[in-house]
């Protein structure tokens, strides 16, 4: 490329970049539980049928507000302040129903009348020991709407789906401002929203700490290779227009950046700047044997520069291989960080041509102290290794089969407020919430008949439900069960007088048939197709469950299917665990199922890069066996460590191993340079391993500077990220200087068929 080329390619990368920063300016970070759920999922379509069915969309969107006063909830100025409360929230834009003591009804039939009276009579403090005994003894408020110690009163107010993120916060200050402005005890909110939003201030703040970590680390690692500014500033130019146009790109395609995509910019940094480093390195070396500045780099290009795209292709596939999975905001992170690696790669080329090509021969040639130093390390290294071939082996196959030890001991499991930092004040109100009322975590349960003719509005089809709902009770946890056969009990309460012991499903089918029929007269006929399909085959039972991992919740899945087996309902209908809690436990499944298939992808267009590069299958095995071994020691440390396997723990295998084989490709593509010039295997690897040995040394370390960036996170799971991806690394580095050599020379035949010892 000459100058004309290199100004026009210069100016083609400026005036894409000043256009890219109109995109870049609505460009948002984004966190919506529905958008983890699976696409296409068998169990997403089912759950969307349920929803459809049951209209019950709006019940994941709760806003939970519990309320304690030390002396007991039956004090005036208390039962005062929370029904005013109850009422500004009512009032609040965006808000679509709210359940409070305060303002709930007991209903009773009278003369063929239905009759309401308030369940807490506030301005009257001579009613309260009487409320009080009724309230505790009512079954269908104790711990959703009163704690369980008496001293915590609960407000259950929904939200409109779909919210925007202003209109969020819009709600979430209002309701603190008011609690604040009447002084309660104690408050705790617990929100799907609050959690969402907690999620982006989290993901905001982490993704300024991994940039401005990652750019310092680089400037860092820059000056004490170069020992110039202007070296530091042209690579950070170049990193810095990779960042913009791809995300340009994220928001162009109107996307947004979440808790995986947010990972993008150091990850794009430390490899861009791989790739910048290879190149330098040789350009010196290049420079150093008296070429011209131009022969030196258009030498440099002509060597390695199939060699860095060769290594671009393996990175981009490791992203593009977690596009198999269908759990959307993996797919985009994949994608937006593969199509993101080529075009780093394409700046990276063309820039750092034009920058060498018009600047002066960078100082550092001329240093040579400095570089004797690492020839003589890396040359004690290379004999020390050869002498020893053997016995490294032999450590490496002990490593390997302790590994697998290790790896049987990882467990798939994972939990949405396990990635919240654990200051964080939401963790306490959860846990508060858990402890005093029926729990946080969603569950629903749908049972269908199975005959055509069969009906839930029958007496012994009711009765086998409520078998099923003592059960989840009793032995499952299951807190403020509702069922169709809660509105009947409430009927049948009402129907003898609002007295708590009546609260029982009916035992006669005339009762049944009546109390369907009144409940359909009144305000509770829109609950009841909450609950019941309009052709009477289909039932929704909706609970509150602790939060639970995948793990804690399995359990209750294998006591549920045991009750069912064992009670022969089988023979009656289908039931089916549902929810957005069972669809957001399912993304890890998903993630993990697709993790091998990722790594076979990866290790299939390694393995064809690698024939491309030195012909023959044994090539193969040596390229593959150095960058495997990286990942069962990685695997290995996740079972030593306790760290699960989950969404974000699982993607990071195929995107390590397209990592962990850069420096391999660059060595054997260094060594075909050196096998064409007709030198024989074993002075081939040694050349090989002096010229490239610093290079692959200090881009490991760039590489582990940028991912260990993320130990700054605040989310669980990107820590481990950057901790198991820096073990990875740096374990990969060890085995390129040392199992790759020794492979090489023990089974790569040259043209003439013969190998190393021959």
């Amino acid at each position: 490329m000459n100058e004309k080329k290199s100004w026009l390619a210069l100016g083609v990368i400026l005036l894409t970049t000043i256009v890219s920063l109109i995109p870049l300016r609505s460009l948002k970070f984004e966190f919506n539980i529905e958008n983890l759920f699976p696409s296409g999922d068998s169990d997403l379509i089912f759950f969307q049928d349920f929803q459809q069915q049951f209209r019950s969309e709006i019940d994941d969107e709760f806003i939970f507000i519990g309320l304690k006063n030390k002396k007991g909830i039956f004090q005036q100025d208390f039962l005062v302040k929370t029904d005013s409360l109850t009422n500004f929230v009512k009032k609040l834009d965006h808000i679509t129903k709210v359940y409070s003591l305060t303002t709930a009804n007991s209903f009773f039939y009278k003369k063929n009348e239905i009759n309401a009276r308030p369940l807490i009579h506030i301005a009257q403090p001579e009613s309260y020991l009487a409320d009080s005994v009724y309230v505790f003894e009512s079954k269908e408020y104790r711990d959703l709407l009163v704690s369980k110690d008496g001293k915590s009163i609960a407000i259950a107010a929904f939200n409109e789906q779909h919210l925007r993120d202003d209109q969020k916060d819009f709600i979430l200050n209002a309701i603190r401002n008011k609690i604040n402005e009447l002084q309660f005890d104690e408050t705790h909110i617990t929100a799907k929203i609050r959690v969402e939003r907690v999620y982006i201030n989290e993901i905001e703040k982490n993704f300024q700490t991994y940039l401005s970590l990652s750019l310092l680390f680089i400037s860092l690692f820059l000056y004490l290779l170069f020992r110039s500014v202007k070296t530091i500033i042209v690579p950070l130019l170049i990193i810095a227009v990779s960042i913009v146009w791809t995300l340009a790109i994220i928001a162009a395609t109107g996307n947004k950046l979440d808790i995986i995509s947010s990972l993008l910019p150091p990850i794009l940094a430390v490899i861009c700047m791989s790739d910048i480093i290879h190149i330098s390195t040789h350009y010196i070396e290049n420079l150093r044997t008296g070429l011209s500045k131009k022969d030196a780099l258009n030498k440099t290009y002509r060597e390695i520069g199939l060699a860095t795209f060769y290594t671009c292709c393996t990175v981009a596939t490791g992203f593009f291989t977690l596009g198999i999975t269908n759990i959307i905001p993996i797919r985009n992170f994949g994608f937006f960080a593969g199509i993101g690696l080529f075009i780093a790669f394409g700046i990276t080329m063309f820039s750092l041509y034009a920058f060498y090509l018009f600047s002066p021969v960078p100082k550092v040639v001329y240093r040579k102290t400095a570089e004797h130093r690492w020839n003589n390390f890396l040359a004690l290294a290379f004999k020390t290794i050869i002498k020893n071939k053997y016995l490294m082996l032999g450590i490496f196959a002990a490593i390997v089969l302790v590994s697998v030890y290790y790896i049987k001991k990882i467990e798939i499991n994972s939990s949405l407020l396990q990635e919240i930092p654990k200051n964080n004040p939401i963790l306490d109100d959860y846990t508060f919430m858990e402890k005093d009322f029926a729990g946080t975590r969603p569950f629903e349960l749908s049972l269908k008949m199975k005959t055509a003719n069969s009906s839930f509005l029958i007496l012994p089809a009711l009765k086998r439900v409520e078998e099923i709902e003592h059960f989840l009770k009793d032995s499952c946890g299951v807190g403020y069960v509702i069922s169709p056969l809660s509105l009947f009990r409430g009927a049948n309460k009402a129907f003898y007088g609002g007295k708590n012991s009546n609260y029982a499903l009916p035992t006669n089918q005339q009762d049944i048939n009546r109390y369907f029929e009144a409940i359909k007269q009144t305000q509770f006929a829109d609950e009841m197709q909450h609950y019941l399909a309009k052709d009477f085959r289909q039932l929704r039972i909706s609970g509150r469950l602790p939060n639970m991992s995948i793990k804690e919740f399995k359990v209750v899945r294998e006591k549920i299917d045991h009750f069912y087996a064992r009670g022969n309902f089988s023979n009656s209908f289908d039931y089916h665990l549902t929810g957005s809690a069972v669809l957001l436990d399912k993304v890890t499944y998903s993630l993990t199922n697709n993790l091998i298939t990722g790594i076979i992808i990866d290790a299939f267009v390694i393995s064809f890069i690698a024939l491309l590069l030195l012909k023959g299958w044994r090539i193969v095995l040596i390229i593959l066996i150095p960058n495997v071994i990286p990942l069962f020691i990685m695997a290995a440390f996740m079972g030593l460590l306790h760290i699960n396997l989950k969404a974000d723990t699982s993607v990071i295998f195929a995107i390590a191993f397209g990592i962990a084989v850069d420096d391999t490709i660059h060595f054997l593509s260094r060594l075909r340079l050196e096998l064409s010039k007709g030198l024989s295997l074993p002075y081939a690897v040694k050349r090989t391993y002096l010229s490239t040995g610093k290079a692959i040394i200090i881009t490991t370390l760039v590489l582990l500077s940028g991912f260990m960036t993320l130990l700054s996170s605040t989310f669980g799971g990107t820590f481990y990220i950057g901790l198991l991806m820096s073990l990875c690394l740096f374990t990969a580095l060890i085995m390129e200087l040392t199992v790759t050599p020794i492979l090489i020379l023990l089974f790569y035949k040259n043209k003439s068929g013969k190998n190393s010892n021959q």
